[in-house]
């Protein structure tokens, strides 16, 4: 996890016109200083429109005279845009110091004869769109108003504001691009079942009214209409989004092309494809996430995304890494190996950061083994174009086995593991140019059990490729599993690790080492079959909690132990056997446990999502937004498949194929939550590689975070986001018993501000590229529940 950093500033003019997203006709204007402004709240330009905009507005500027209630001096951004044919939105951007924008009873909307348009509902709303060059937030006001009567299309009406500002021309095109039509903006897989959304929010002026039901998706190239349906109203009032939420469901579309989505009065979707292979170009991007944030070998220009190349490679070899003073003081001590400097090379860097982690990136190893449990022949050698590629090796294992370089040498002799390795402060820089050693922290059994069972796994799908790398890592997993057992649990069960002073890195802490143990056990189970596994797995086993609503974390490790270990007693059909000390004896009510814990995961998710007006896969208390929970949808992927293994229920296949869409554009946001995808996605994800690399934008496959409910207060720019909400950042209610009390608050699924100095909403890991990645792996063409078929079999259903 990262800290902040000061870097280079990319964002001027065209940011804001990307970022004046979905809806727009007026391009916004810069006045008087540096802005740096995401796709935070789109108002929307195709391409055409920016051609056809490019001519500058003038900025909202005042002359000195100007009468009370006008726009400040010092430069605010503004952008007008259509959000329906009778809605229209003016954004005000400034700075929060700066005087209120005038409210929305100051603007004038006329005809071209003159005539003032009559008005029957005005509202506003107001966040943080960015940070200026001193770190200040900028406060993008959004004032609407809703017409009496719909806008003629072609006709030019002029917006007039107060003061001496210019007016803003306004003309309502029927085919314009709007972010009131939600779809996925990547596109959806034929046979897949299809939904978009319709519906926007005018914030204290309530939900946007649509009076279409009637829907058309149009062929994009010859404007054929290729399927007509009628919406469906999921919500009147959304607490989520505060939208009037519609459902269009146009599955009965199969036949491949690039189309849009058309409803009278709202405008046109952004286009999306459909195609058997539409999920693979995010497949590719996601893993090569992992190439890019390689340390310890160059990242050369044959191999890398254009911009994003790295000859000089990561940290200095001679800065990795020593020993913090404190780790001889700790519990578990330096280990056999002394105090002294340890060669440390290879690895990921873990986040925004250049720390890694052992119990962030023990979890890899789980989704990509899972990934291959269910569908070996979707990842396979030359997919993502790394240096390995070619090798007759999965791309997937040899980027594992990069991970495995580094994670053994986080290995003492004597078994016991270090659980970071990291920079004593956030570092302000691309790696090579560092100049500080970097620290390696303590032994704790929480690394050294989560290490346990990434080996275990890795020896397992290294075997038939690399037997001696294969073996190498089950005697450290092994070896590892015997430092645990002659060893006191450090830190104590309750207790959770805390940096000693002056050390500024992610801690990872941890209450409880029990489902790391268990996972330890279940994987070295799986992998060797020996009888002291089955019997410490067991013994584990009840002082776990199980809570099948969680992904798998550094912190939630025991759905990992329950799959592994039903894989240790029913391997697919045609996976190789372990090689054990005796028969299977496996405990009944351990399997029920396992199996029930897998089930119930696929199945709460698809319920979840069945309840909810965007079809996401999360918990519906609304507070619990935030880390990825709504964004990063596809972590419902992998789960809804493993229950579809074992029980062959084909609604949680239909789920599986549904959970890309809230992340790719299906969302009240009308964006995209992965960098380089989509008609608009994040330009400031919180990475120290994009914010102090050459290229002008991010490195793409990047999974951001999104939507997050309530940023804690631990630096001036959160604390700045709570406090700019409008309506409030808080439910009327302080406990609020339903979603309704969230009814008055700044709706959750609209919390999102891209930017750098916000982790909680721009700052995924390892583990979040492995999930998402594994995800459009298997959902990269069609047939998948086929192969899972042919794979598990008929199973039993419950």
């Amino acid at each position: 996890m990262a800290g902040r950093a000061s870097y280079r500033r990319r964002c001027l003019l065209p940011a804001l016109l990307t970022a004046a997203a979905m809806q727009g006709l007026a391009s916004p204007a810069v006045a008087g200083g540096e802005r740096r402004l995401g796709i935070t709240t789109p108002l929307g330009l195709s391409a055409e429109q920016r051609a056809q905009t490019s001519a500058r507005i003038p900025a909202l500027v005042p002359a000195p005279a100007a009468a009370p209630g006008s726009l400040p001096a010092d430069g605010p951004l503004s952008a007008a845009a259509l959000r329906a044919q009778q809605a229209l939105t003016l954004v005000v951007a400034t700075t929060a110091d700066a005087p209120a924008p005038p409210p929305a009873a100051a603007l004038r909307l006329l005809a071209p004869d003159g005539q003032r348009l009559s008005v029957t509902h005005r509202g506003s709303d107001r966040q943080v769109v960015g940070f200026d060059q001193d770190r200040q937030a900028i406060v993008g006001t959004r004032l609407h108003l809703l017409l009496e009567a719909p806008l003629p299309a072609g006709v030019r009406h002029r917006l007039v504001l107060p003061g001496d500002a210019a007016a803003i021309p306004i003309v309502w095109q029927p085919d314009r691009v709007t972010g009131s039509i939600q779809a996925s903006q990547v596109g959806y897989a034929p046979q897949a079942d299809k939904r978009a959304f319709a519906g926007n929010w005018l914030g204290s002026a309530g939900p946007l009214p649509v009076a279409a039901r009637r829907f058309e998706v149009v062929a994009e190239a010859s404007g054929r209409v290729a399927l007509t349906g009628m919406a469906e109203t999921v919500a009147q009032h959304d607490p989520w989004s505060g939208n009037r939420v519609l459902a269009l469901d146009f599955s009965e579309l199969r036949e491949p092309g690039r189309y849009r989505i058309r409803m009278d009065g709202l405008g046109v979707s952004d286009s999306f494809r459909i195609a058997p292979d539409v999920y693979a170009p995010l497949y590719r991007s996601l893993f090569r996430v992992f190439f890019h944030h390689r340390n310890g070998m160059a990242i050369a220009a044959r191999y890398a995304d254009p911009g994003h190349a790295r000859p000089e490679g990561g940290v200095p070899a001679a800065l990795e890494g020593v020993l913090h003073p404190a780790v001889k003081a700790s519990k578990l001590g330096c280990g056999s190996a002394g105090c002294g400097r340890r060669r440390v090379t290879g690895g990921w860097f873990d986040a925004g950061d250049y720390g890694q982690y052992v119990p962030n990136a023990a979890p890899v190893w789980f989704y990509i083994g899972a990934a291959l449990d269910l569908a070996p022949g979707r990842f396979g050698d030359g997919d993502l174009g790394i240096p390995e590629s070619g090798n007759g090796v999965p791309d997937v294992l040899d980027e594992l086995d990069w991970g495995m370089r580094w994670l053994l040498g986080m290995q003492d002799p004597d078994g016991g593991v270090h659980f970071r390795i990291a920079s004593r402060r956030w570092d302000e820089s691309l790696p090579h140019r560092i100049t500080a050693p970097r620290l390696i922290g303590a032994r704790t059994t929480h690394a050294t059990a989560s290490f346990a069972a990434a080996a275990a796994i890795h020896a397992r799908l290294m075997q038939p490729h690399a037997p001696e790398r294969a073996r190498a890592a089950l005697a450290a997993a092994e070896a590892a599993w015997d430092f645990i057992e002659a060893h006191p649990q450090w830190p104590a069960e309750g207790e959770r690790y805390r940096n000693p002073k002056g050390m500024h890195a992610g801690e990872y802490s941890d209450a409880s080492a029990h489902d790391n143990r268990l996972w330890a056990a279940a994987e070295l189970l799986r992998t060797t079959g020996k009888d002291r596994y089955r019997r410490a797995y067991a013994d584990l086993a009840d002082d776990v909690g199980v809570d099948p609503t969680n992904p798998v974390a550094y912190d939630k490790q025991a759905m990992a132990a329950f799959w592994a270990y039903l894989m240790a007693h029913d391997e697919p059909a045609d996976a190789a056997p372990s090689a054990g000390d005796g028969e299977d004896q496996a405990d009944p009510a351990l399997i029920k446990q396992a199996r029930d814990a897998v089930l119930e995961s696929g199945r709460w998710r698809a319920r979840m999502a069945a309840a909810h007006p965007f079809d996401a896969p999360v918990h519906h208390h609304i507070g619990f937004v935030g880390w990825g929970s709504f964004a990063l949808s596809t972590r419902a992927t992998l789960p809804l498949l493993q229950a579809y293994a074992l029980s062959g229920e084909p609604s949680l296949l239909d789920w599986a194929w549904r959970s890309p869409t809230p992340q790719l554009g299906g969302n009240p946001q009308a964006l995209c939550y992965i960098t380089g995808f989509g008609a608009r996605s994040p330009r400031y994800p919180l990475s120290k590689l994009a914010q102090y690399d050459a290229a002008a934008e991010p490195l793409a496959g990047i999974p951001v975070l999104g939507p997050h409910w309530h940023v804690p207060k631990v630096s001036p720019q959160m604390r700045s986001i709570n406090a700019a909400y409008a309506p409030p950042s808080e439910p009327s209610e302080r406990k609020p018993e339903s979603d309704a009390g969230y009814r008055a608050a700044y709706p959750a699924l609209r919390r999102f501000t891209d930017s750098d100095y916000l982790p909680h909403m721009s700052e995924p890991t390892v583990v979040d590229y492995a999930q998402v990645g594994v995800a459009y792996g298997l959902l990269k063409r069609p047939g998948l529940g086929a192969e899972i078929r042919a794979r598990f079999g008929e199973r039993d259903r419950p």
